[in-house]
């Protein structure tokens, strides 16, 4: 059996070695000469799966180690009878910690403050109800806009998008359509930007395309830059907005699900699912193999700082997200590579999960913060 992978999935040889030749590549270049003989195609987002790579291939099965399916053309693999997988949910608790991170940065620079704000959400799918729950649990005001996941029922406080806009923190997670009831594309334009006010922080870790930037760029200058902007997905990837850039608080390459752990889990859930098509047993790799522990597992927290700031001291120790704007900036003031944001996303400098560092605190309202946020219990 033939396997072309993504080369930036982790862990790609050591799991499916075992069930055939694994041939690394690029992902964005991949062409349909590459994969003519290949049995399974494993990819992430940056591969565009259409009609025009796969036809006249061989492949069989195609997995994405994402949870996304935007890059993926279902309706052709259903046609043609082409087994797919991807990984829903594998970087949820990431993207989670990039929000709580994105918020510890404003609030460590700026002393921008956000437990007793108002919080609006949108998107309930894994990653946005992941954001959503820690907010809850951490007893701040929250809502949510999903007219989709509405209908399907639940206990979260469903709002319209006009509610969202009113509120103090938007953190974006929808997927990108652009056909269906409820399409995303361009969904935050300049009609809805008009209605957000003056100190509003909007954190962008979904989909590039569900954000009008032009649009975000004018109520910028409307709003004299009092306007906090987390940004990690732009609509053009791999080519970003430089005015955006310019303008916003911290700027990433579309890595907010990017943690050593989250990227583990995609290329696990895919090997997974792979096993299951071919009938196969997938114990033979275990799971605690395939996923890391952290790097700093222990943190003892001591009183006399804010919650908030107690909050972002927390999570700066385990990820701190203004490392990747600074070096995302960096790269591209440099400019020695053909391609920046890629080779940023290639080169991605390692991070842990919130959630494989236990914090010790010597009060239980403390404790209880901690645990809300994303660390593990005690």
């Amino acid at each position: 059996m033939k396997i072309i992978a993504d080369e930036n999935m982790p862990n790609a040889k050591a799991l499916f070695s075992h069930l055939g030749d694994v041939e690394l590549v690029n992902g964005r270049t991949i062409t349909n000469n590459q994969i003519k003989d290949a049995d399974v195609l494993l990819v992430r987002s940056v591969t565009k799966v259409t009609r025009e790579l796969l036809e006249g291939s061989s492949v069989c099965f195609v997995g994405s180690a994402t949870i996304g399916v935007d890059h993926i053309d279902l309706d052709y693999l259903a046609e043609v009878g082409i087994a797919f997988s991807s990984a829903p949910g594998c970087n949820a608790e990431a993207v989670a910690d990039y929000v709580f991170s994105g918020l510890s940065h404003l609030y460590m620079t700026k002393k921008l403050s956000w437990l007793s704000k108002k919080i609006g959400v949108i998107g309930y799918g894994n990653v946005g109800k992941a954001v959503y729950d820690r907010f809850a649990d951490l007893g701040c005001h929250v809502c949510i806009h999903d007219p989709i996941k509405e209908k399907e029922g639940g206990s979260a406080n469903f709002v319209s998008l006009d509610e969202i806009l009113c509120c103090d923190v938007i953190s974006l997670h929808a997927p990108l359509t652009n056909s269906g009831p409820c399409p995303t594309m361009g969904m935050i334009g300049s009609e809805e930007l008009a209605r957000v006010s003056a100190g509003v922080t909007i954190i962008s870790a979904g989909r590039g395309g569900v954000i009008e930037e032009n649009a975000l760029l004018e109520r910028y200058k409307q709003l004299d830059g009092n306007i906090h902007l987390v940004i990690d997905v732009w609509d053009a990837e791999p080519e970003i907005n430089q005015n955006l850039v310019s303008i916003v608080d911290i700027a990433t390459p579309h890595i907010a699900g990017y943690s050593k752990q989250g990227r583990e889990k995609g290329t696990w859930m895919v090997y997974q699912a792979l096993c299951r098509h071919l009938g196969l047993n997938s114990h033979v790799i275990n799971k605690k193999d395939a996923i890391s522990s952290g790097w700093l597992s222990f943190i003892d927290v001591t009183a006399g700082v804010s919650q908030e700031e107690m909050l972002a001291r927390s999570v700066q120790a385990i990820y701190d997200v203004a490392r990747d704007d600074v070096r995302l900036r960096f790269k591209y003031r440099e400019n020695k590579e053909s391609n920046v944001f890629d080779w940023l996303r290639k080169h991605y400098v390692e991070r842990d999960e919130l959630n494989t560092c236990t914090v010790r605190a010597n009060s239980n309202g403390v404790s209880s913060l901690i645990d809300a946020v994303g660390f593990s219990r005690q």
